[in-house]
């Protein structure tokens, strides 16, 4: 059956050629990629010096030079319950575009685009590549009405290709314990409250699992962090050691 895929495949994209979603570019036959390569390195990534814990870039390296260690103003006042926060790059130009593909416009093969390079940078700011010990990855559940209209829970398939790129296991931990409206236009202090409760450790995960791991906790975008901050909260709880947030973009 994969062989037949593989073939039926192959003749589509021999009579289809394959097009770049971003840049309708034309592709190579059996191109193994959504998105072309020079739109790939098109990407706006963030740049260091960022703030240590959440990932945010300052503009100058001066705040680091006389105190290494600083965080940002956002992260002295929020109290997040996350360790770290690093995301590809900003919710800009043709990175979110890309994500509106994937997320909106059901092209679910992009999960495969970003996990590389959300790999990546776990590995050189979390410490998890090969030689890490008892690391995981899980993801931040959507909304049960959400994933009834879209079809799919787009930071799950994130956090399963990254896992796998990783090498490390991937975990469905969460889920909401209540439905909630819709963060957009609430401020950050309306949106700490708004997820107060949301979250709890399925019944059927095994705790001893978590017990002294270090989570990735993955999810599309970041905005101001509380939902992922309530999602750290519950895993810490569940005996985590240390949760990490992994996002494709920071708004």
């Amino acid at each position: 059956m994969g062989y037949l895929r593989r073939l039926i495949g192959a003749a589509t994209d021999f009579l289809i050629p394959p097009k770049c979603l971003l840049c309708s570019a034309s592709m190579e036959i059996g191109a193994p990629h959504a998105i072309c390569i020079p739109c790939t390195d098109a990407f706006e990534r963030f740049e260091p010096p960022w703030c240590p814990r959440c990932g945010t870039p300052f503009h100058s390296l001066t705040t680091l030079t006389h105190s290494p260690a600083h965080v940002c103003a956002d992260c002295l006042e929020s109290g997040h319950h996350y360790d770290m926060a690093r995301a590809i790059g900003a919710y800009e130009d043709s990175l979110r575009e890309a994500v509106h593909l994937f997320k909106f416009q059901g092209f679910t093969k992009l999960a495969r685009e970003f996990a590389p390079h959300l790999a990546k940078l776990a590995a050189e700011e979390f410490g998890t590549g090969e030689n890490a010990r008892n690391v995981l990855v899980t993801h931040v559940p959507i909304d049960p009405a959400r994933w009834r209209t879209r079809g799919f829970d787009q930071a799950m398939l994130l956090a399963l290709m990254t896992a796998e790129c990783l090498g490390v296991p991937h975990m469905d931990i969460l889920e909401r314990a209540k439905a909630t409206r819709s963060q957009t236009g609430l401020s950050a202090r309306e949106r700490r409250r708004n997820m107060r409760g949301v979250f709890r450790v399925r019944a059927k995960v095994v705790r001893q699992q978590i017990e002294a791991a270090t989570c990735i906790l993955v999810d599309d975008v970041v905005t101001t962090g509380s939902t992922a901050s309530a999602c750290a909260r519950e895993l810490k709880k569940a005996g985590a050691e240390a949760v990490h947030l992994l996002t494709i973009c920071r708004s």
